[in-house]
């Protein structure tokens, strides 16, 4: 890596351009350092030309089309709260305010960012942040954005950072589930900004209670957060499909084959034989029904929340 704090800007751009291109038409990932070192120039070194690029790059349609920022903006000014959004940005305004909360962040200061990936998912919660900030307009008391501390500090399991393994697609489509499942929640479960703090905090984030009582103080009178999940949990009951959803996005990290055994062979009551009969590029033999069972009453019991909904 030393050897790409020396290297010229020119060569730093032209590899970046090669590498990405190249997973572009192939999917495969490959040697993501140089567009790294980019960032880190312009973020940490404040080199104007490699911000230019990075500009264009990552959030035009000269090089890459709709992909990364553009992509992401586009998806929250043409999806439920567009109309709200459009009302506080335009597109290119909401463009280079992300790019500026990025430089202003902490994250940027030290830079320790493993992966395009990681840098990437931190963007796109910037930008989820950002578009939430503006759909306060339209659900104050609800709504209520991530600070800065908190995206970086708290182990936020709907906003965390995919391992190295995950693919640029499948990233993208675990976010835009967590996305799909927020707006869900936000219309059809939640009414205060308590109930927002206590669904955070207990049922994405496994928090017991006297936990959010010290990470908001004076928010909660006695025994709130206690009768406020209670309240959640009835009416995520009454809602079986952000439940479902629920359980396939948080606790099963949309994972086909363990929603598929979740929902069929543990709620349904299907016997292994139909599991396997409908599923056979899934599930070729019944061991592997068996072992998808086991994993799912694992991620069931690891989670005190999802044993509240089910056992009530």
């Amino acid at each position: 890596m030393s050897e790409l704090f020396t290297a010229s800007l020119t060569y730093l751009i032209e590899r970046c351009q090669e590498e990405t291109m190249r997973y572009l038409r192939t999917h495969v990932l490959g040697d993501d350092s140089f567009c790294l070192e980019l960032f880190r120039r312009a973020v940490q070194d404040g080199d104007e030309q490699a911000w230019a690029f990075i500009y264009t790059f990552y959030s035009t349609e000269e090089f890459l089309g709709e992909h990364y920022l553009l992509k992401w903006v586009r998806s929250w000014i043409n999806g439920r709260h567009g109309s709200v959004i459009r009302g506080a940005y335009t597109e290119e305004e909401m463009v280079q305010e992300v790019w500026l909360r990025l430089m202003n962040s902490e994250a940027a200061k030290t830079f320790n960012f493993a992966s395009m990936s990681h840098l990437m998912a931190f963007v796109r919660r910037l930008v989820n942040n950002l578009a939430l900030d503006a759909a306060r307009r339209r659900v104050p008391e609800v709504v209520e954005p991530l600070t800065e501390a908190e995206a970086i500090g708290m182990d936020f399991v709907l906003r965390a950072v995919p391992d190295g393994n995950a693919t640029f697609e499948e990233m993208m489509a675990r976010q835009e589930a967590i996305d799909s499942l927020l707006n869900e929640v936000v219309d059809g479960v939640l009414t205060t900004r308590n109930e927002w703090l206590v669904f955070r905090g207990y049922f994405l984030e496994d928090l017991p209670p006297r936990k959010l009582y010290t990470l908001y103080p004076g928010v909660f009178f006695p025994g709130e957060v206690e009768t406020t999940r209670t309240r959640l949990a009835r009416r995520l009951r009454k809602a079986p499909f952000v439940l479902n959803r629920y359980v396939q996005v948080v606790v099963l990290e949309d994972d086909e084959r363990l929603a598929l055994v979740f929902q069929h062979a543990l709620v349904d009551g299907w016997p292994d034989r139909l599991v396997l009969d409908r599923y056979p590029h899934l599930f070729p033999s019944q061991a592997d029904v068996l072992a998808a069972k086991v994993q799912v009453l694992q991620a069931i019991r690891n989670r005190p929340a999802l044993l509240q909904l089910l056992n009530a």
